[in-house]
């Protein structure tokens, strides 16, 4: 356009939007483009001169090699994630913007995607007053409702990752190496089939540790996925320290530096006196923060503390949807507006209010007020579909999920049908004859 005299506010005058159409509409008017485009057309000559036949032939005969290979990966449990897809991580997408990998490769529950975590960075020799650091911090977390995002790696990344899991909630791992051998690692196996955990890599899933630097890289998808990052313990030199050095530079979100008694905090001592050994200036658009075992990581963010229980999840559905955690939305103000719309809800007159007897006295529910406002949930669902008892209504695991989609959104698919299952398993739901579809018993009857 403007190698042709015209401004993009032409577009908006009908005369030279005509003019500039019938211009368009002859080639000859191009030349002028093509020369201010030389650069490009210089590139695009270049990149076409260089597809031989020979080149063709060698690319179309990769095509068995790779089907066999996704044959491979998938029998293994390995799934693959276009840029093009919905899942895609949006947090990759836009601080890599065109060079966000083409393809990534997981294994595990995809939905842990969408769910807020905390990352933890750190050396594999880390000694023992270091794991307990490790261990203060995902108790913390892990209480105020976040999943850690690490690189399943000896030493902090693992300690961190186990422990989340342990305590029942959830973990990613990004790894550097192989994909494909984490697979069958008896250490992530269970946690694998449970949904607690989503293991993630850009890098082909049998690539070695050393090919590319691939350690080195994987450390900033490691805070694309995080709310923050604490950096538990490293040396002056590493991936750990580097990775930190970046998210300074780059400002990917906040970064917390551990203070605790430990021989392993050269590193984390040179970035919190402003890298004053380093041989260039290094310019850093945020500021570390210093964090210790004996503080909470959520309260310094400024996170109001909350049980992590499907029971306040649960009580919280009817609420508005903005409640729904935002994996982009780090200012905690969606776990704020659960606290609050939770001790609203309980205000109101809901069979939330029944006595404690009738509702968790149930053997399904086994004391346990969790199990209870899920099925209490389920029971409104099922009223729902019916004008008078909802002891007829039939509906299938899909229909339930798609009537329970905030609870599924916020907790996950495999959460729900786990609960599902426990109230089927206590005859609660119950499937007549070869059916697939479930009818619910109404223990309000009962009494």
């Amino acid at each position: 356009m403007t190698a042709n005299r015209y401004q993009p506010q032409d577009l908006l005058d009908n005369e030279r939007l005509e003019s500039f159409f019938n211009d368009f509409g002859d080639e000859a008017t191009h030349f002028t483009s093509k020369n201010a485009l030389s650069g490009f057309m210089r590139s695009l000559e270049k990149t076409v001169s260089e597809m031989t036949i020979e080149r063709f032939h060698s690319l179309l005969s990769r095509g068995m090699a790779l089907s066999q290979a996704l044959e491979k990966w998938q029998s293994a449990g390995i799934w693959i994630l276009s840029r093009a897809d919905k899942n895609y991580p949006v947090q990759i997408k836009h601080h890599l913007r065109e060079k966000a990998p083409a393809i990534l490769f997981g294994t595990g529950n995809i939905e842990l995607l969408n769910y807020k975590g905390i990352g933890f960075v750190g050396s594999r020799d880390c000694g023992p007053s270091d794991e307990s650091a490790t261990i203060a911090y995902v108790e913390d977390i892990n209480r105020h409702g976040f999943q850690v995002v690490s690189g399943a790696a000896k030493g902090v990344d693992s300690i961190a990752m186990h422990r989340s899991l342990s305590n029942g909630s959830s973990a990613i791992g990004i790894l550097g190496d192989s994909l494909f051998k984490a697979c069958g690692d008896s250490q992530w196996r269970n946690y694998l089939k449970s949904g607690q955990l989503l293991l993630l890599s850009p890098f082909d899933p049998e690539a070695s540790f050393g090919r590319g630097q691939n350690a080195m890289q994987r450390n900033k998808y490691i805070y694309f996925l995080s709310e923050a990052v604490v950096a538990v313990c490293s040396g002056i030199e590493g991936g750990t320290f580097n990775g930190v050095k970046e998210n300074l530079v780059a400002n990917w979100c906040p970064q917390y530096i551990s203070s605790h008694n430990s021989p392993n905090l050269a590193g984390n001592e040179e970035i919190l006196n402003g890298f004053p050994n380093s041989k260039t200036k290094v310019k850093i658009l945020a500021q570390p923060k210093v964090i210790t075992p004996a503080d909470s990581l959520a309260s310094t963010m400024g996170i109001v503390e909350i049980e992590p229980e499907i029971a306040n999840v649960a009580s919280s559905v009817e609420c508005e949807s903005n409640t729904k955690p935002s994996p982009h939305d780090s200012s905690g103000s969606s776990i704020e507006n659960v606290t609050q719309c939770d001790s609203e809800h309980q205000q109101e007159n809901s069979h939330c209010d029944e006595p404690e007897s009738m509702s968790l006295s149930h053997p399904a529910f086994n004391g346990s007020e969790t199990l209870a406002f899920f099925y209490f949930e389920l029971l409104d669902l099922f009223r729902s579909k019916h004008t008078d008892d909802a002891d007829d209504v039939m509906l299938s695991e899909t229909a339930i999920l798609d009537g329970l989609h905030v609870l599924v959104g916020i907790i996950g698919k495999s959460a729900v049908t786990k609960l599902i299952a426990h109230l089927h398993t206590h005859d609660l739901l119950v499937r007549p004859g070869r059916t697939k579809s479930y009818q619910i018993v109404d223990i309000e009857k009962l009494h």
